[in-house]
């Protein structure tokens, strides 16, 4: 869940945990974390949760609010990413997207092209709000990154 990007922050990374966390809970098994995945030959993923005895694969998205253009592509790369996995190992997985605001959600269950590759490959949506302190770090972490990144806009 490390990212070293200007759309990251050790506020995101908490959240992150915290949701990770909350996944091992609902689900009643452990993850490993952002953990190599080989796919073949030198070809391999990093899923944010991954259990080959669960056959579970799981991405986070802590982000609060209206998705970006940049941030639906990367959902849409984490879907190319877990069938890929299945494709590559030869069994279904459980592919779940878990999502932090219930904004992030709406979308990924609406009308959207991606909405509908969720629908169609079976991939679920699963919302865990965030404690109070946490989604109040995360918003405000985005909002510093909006007028850091706009900084670049010329």
């Amino acid at each position: 869940m490390i990212d070293t990007s200007k759309s990251n922050s050790a506020e995101q990374q908490e959240a992150e945990n915290f949701i990770a966390n909350a996944v091992e809970e609902w689900l009643g098994c452990l993850f490993e974390r952002n953990t190599k995945v080989y796919l073949s030959d030198g070809v391999h993923i990093e899923p944010d949760m991954y259990s080959e005895k669960d056959k579970i694969i799981c991405e986070i998205y802590a982000h609060i609010g209206k998705l970006k253009v940049g941030q639906q592509h990367k959902i849409s790369q984490d879907i190319l990413k877990m069938l890929l996995l299945e494709k590559s190992k030869g069994v279904q997985f459980r592919k779940i997207i878990v999502v932090a605001d219930e904004r992030v959600e709406k979308y990924l269950k609406g009308e959207s092209f991606i909405a509908e590759s969720i629908r169609q490959f079976d991939v679920e949506i699963k919302r865990i709000p965030l404690a109070r302190e946490i989604h109040d770090s995360v918003s405000k972490a985005q909002m510093r990154q909006v007028m850091i990144n706009s900084n670049f806009i010329e």
